[in-house]
């Protein structure tokens, strides 16, 4: 069984760390089999907002996107995915951003289109195993918060045998 620090931490008021706890829990009688993190580290990937989505005038199967990337900022996206639309709020990995697979994200024209950055699925970060496009993300989320951030990454899973 897989427990989240955070929400143990709900439940009992403590000021041990991860590892603390893991003992305390294991003193119990309850199998402690690992203290992970969350999810990946994901530095440097924002939440991006879909503005427009328009062909590719060299290529059939990619789309350029004008995507909100914080602060009234945009930037043009070449983007290869099927389910890209206006409006979506997706993860924007702009240039200088490494991902999880070790792809480091470069500002280049894509097929003579110059393109900022990458909108992700949750398989390029690491979330899944395997995707069928963009990792749309809810209508709650905010152009240039973190990713790490908005899916509440920064915690700890304490997995229980």
């Amino acid at each position: 069984m897989k427990i989240s620090e955070s929400w143990l931490r709900d439940w009992v008021d403590t000021d041990l760390d991860s590892t603390a706890i893991a003992e305390v829990l294991t003193m119990a009688g309850l199998e402690v089999d690992a203290v992970e993190a969350a999810g990946p580290e994901l530095p440097g990937i924002i939440i991006g907002k879909v503005l427009s989505v328009e062909p590719h005038p060299d290529a059939d199967r990619l789309t350029q996107c004008l995507v909100v990337s914080g602060k009234n900022e945009t930037v043009r996206v070449v983007c290869g995915a099927t389910n890209v639309r206006a409006g979506m709020y997706v993860p924007l990995a702009l240039p200088g951003v490494k991902l999880p697979n070790g792809m480091r994200i470069e500002a280049k024209p894509v097929r003579g289109v110059a393109s900022s950055g990458m909108l992700c699925s949750a398989a390029e970060l690491g979330l899944a195993d395997q995707s069928d496009g963009l990792f749309e993300l809810d209508n709650d989320a905010r152009p240039g918060q973190q990713l790490r951030e908005y899916l509440a990454l920064d915690d700890t899973v304490i997995d229980i045998d």
